[in-house]
């Protein structure tokens, strides 16, 4: 064998070293902490919009008070289809409907059976809560820092806020870029369990003459597995104000509860559908 020279120390260039090697090691700490592959926000966020192209659909009671119901308290009683949710109220504040309330509820959900197309523009109108976490979630899991930020109920959690790279391209993204918050998901199904994002900057369209959100909003939901492959929304509540196109008010308030959630078969008619809810 040859023989090993020796080695010459030198006591500058090693800490040189040394220091070289600790700033390189944090810098792949920084960048490599979470993988593309392995974040899992983003995996939970990719099995979210598979679960929303096969989704389910449910029947649940709905208790919900928002600018819909006036501000009342609506029990109803709802049965999603391929077109939408189908609605029957039937109590308000607490007090069931008066016969003549029945009556008159029978002729409007009899309308909409009728009126297959009427029922579709009106449910186009209103995009569902699990529409609007879905879209969320693929910004948060590019876009947004997250921090692990404890346990809840079984669900890891994570605090999220923008990252600094982040520029908005769309005004969906605009409001995104404002948001700060946390989000939860089970593992290892890796589905969501809760979503909680506030406002902290009021945004501006067109320098507040195409509209504008206000500060302080918010934007949060919890979720239940009610099978092996099927998660459902059971809490919501949105509260955003502000004014898009210097004349229509933007306000969206809803606090909802839902239960006695279970899955319903799929492709029911509407006829189908207005049966269930008088269950």
């Amino acid at each position: 064998m040859p023989s090993r020279l020796p080695i010459q120390k030198h006591p500058g260039r090693s800490l040189r070293l040394q220091r070289r090697r600790a700033t390189i090691a944090l810098v792949l700490l920084a960048t490599t902490a979470w993988p593309q592959e392995t974040n899992p926000v983003q995996k939970m966020a990719a099995n979210e919009v598979a679960a929303r192209q096969q989704r389910a659909h449910f029947f649940y009671i709905s208790q919900e008070r928002s600018d819909r119901t006036g501000g009342h308290l609506w029990k109803e009683n709802v049965v999603e289809t391929n077109d939408g949710a189908l609605r029957r109220l039937v109590a308000i504040d607490n007090r069931p409907l008066t016969a003549t309330e029945t009556e008159a509820e029978q002729r409007r959900i009899d309308s909409l059976v009728s009126n297959p197309d009427e029922f579709r523009r009106l449910n186009q109108a209103h995009k569902d809560d699990e529409s609007r976490a879905t879209q969320l979630l693929q910004i948060l899991s590019s876009n947004f820092a997250l921090v692990p930020d404890g346990e809840v109920n079984g669900c890891i959690r994570f605090a999220f806020q923008p990252k600094p790279e982040f520029r908005p391209s769309s005004y969906q993204e605009r409001i995104a870029h404002e948001l700060v918050g946390t989000v939860s998901l089970k593992q290892p199904e890796d589905r969501l369990c809760t979503l909680d994002a506030k406002i902290l900057h009021p945004v501006e369209f067109g320098f507040g003459m195409l509209g504008h959100i206000d500060q302080g909003g918010h934007f949060n939901l919890a979720r239940k597995q009610i099978d092996p492959k099927n998660w459902k929304t059971d809490h919501i509540s949105v509260h955003i104000s502000g004014r898009i196109l210097m004349l229509k008010s933007l306000a969206q308030n809803q606090d909802a509860v839902r239960t006695e959630i279970r899955i319903v078969p799929q492709n029911l008619t509407l006829a189908q559908a207005a049966q269930l809810t008088r269950q």
